[in-house]
């Protein structure tokens, strides 16, 4: 009888602490809560590379005299190496952000981009090593060759829109610092530039105008602050 009390007892104290114990392990299994709000800034070098002109196309007039190129999709003609920067906010997985990107390739500082995008990403994990997906899109305005200060139109030589899907590794530094490596695979549909280029000797002009496909491979380093 004693045996059979005993059993009894231990059958009621399991019954009592497995839901406990269950809501404990998926509780530890659940990830890091997301921050609500916050802030970020990337810098990072990488590489970038556009596909071959989907329509016919030419390109913006060369800073030096009489300098006109035919034939190239923006992203196309300046593959190469390139120089980052982006700052934006997130707000529970929403991003908006402003990048500048500066391409590097055997022409020296070729051309480049001004990007505003807003999109929504997902990370995966929650220990110092993540993984992040993300997809993104907005405008895209193109500059011929290095960029100089104080911009205005007559720099932004095609404007246009892109989209892009971007995924990555993460590691964590600290909570205010993350090391990470982005894949991205875009498209653009690159419009009329700001002022019409000079095609032939004759004068006649046309406005640039492609689309295409660019894949971009960067390491970087963020700043984030949230709450």
């Amino acid at each position: 009888m004693q045996a059979m009390a005993k059993t009894k007892k231990m059958a009621s104290l399991l019954r009592t602490a497995a839901p406990a114990a269950a809501c404990a392990v998926l509780l530890a299994a659940q990830p890091a809560e997301a921050k609500v709000l916050e802030g970020y800034v990337d810098v990072y070098v990488g590489g970038m590379y556009g596909t071959q002109p989907k329509l016919s196309s030419v390109v913006t007039q060369r800073s030096e005299e009489a300098g006109t190129t035919k034939g190239a999709d923006f992203f196309d003609y300046n593959s190469g190496g390139l120089l980052g920067l982006r700052g934006g906010v997130e707000l529970l997985h929403t991003d908006l952000y402003v990048q500048f990107d500066q391409f590097v390739n055997l022409k020296g500082f070729s051309g480049s981009t001004i990007q505003g995008m807003i999109g929504w990403d997902l990370e995966l994990g929650s220990g110092a090593w993540r993984g992040v997906l993300g997809g993104y899109g907005g405008l895209i305005f193109g500059l011929p060759y290095r960029a100089e200060y104080p911009i205005d139109r007559k720099q932004i030589a095609w404007f246009g829109l892109g989209a892009e899907g971007q995924a990555g590794i993460e590691y964590y530094l600290n909570r205010f610092f993350v090391l990470n490596f982005t894949g991205t695979f875009g498209y653009h549909y690159m419009l009329a530039g700001a002022d019409p280029v000079v095609i032939d000797m004759a004068g006649n002009t046309e406005q640039t105008r492609t689309h295409g496909f660019h894949l971009l491979g960067k390491l970087g380093l963020r700043f984030q602050l949230g709450i």
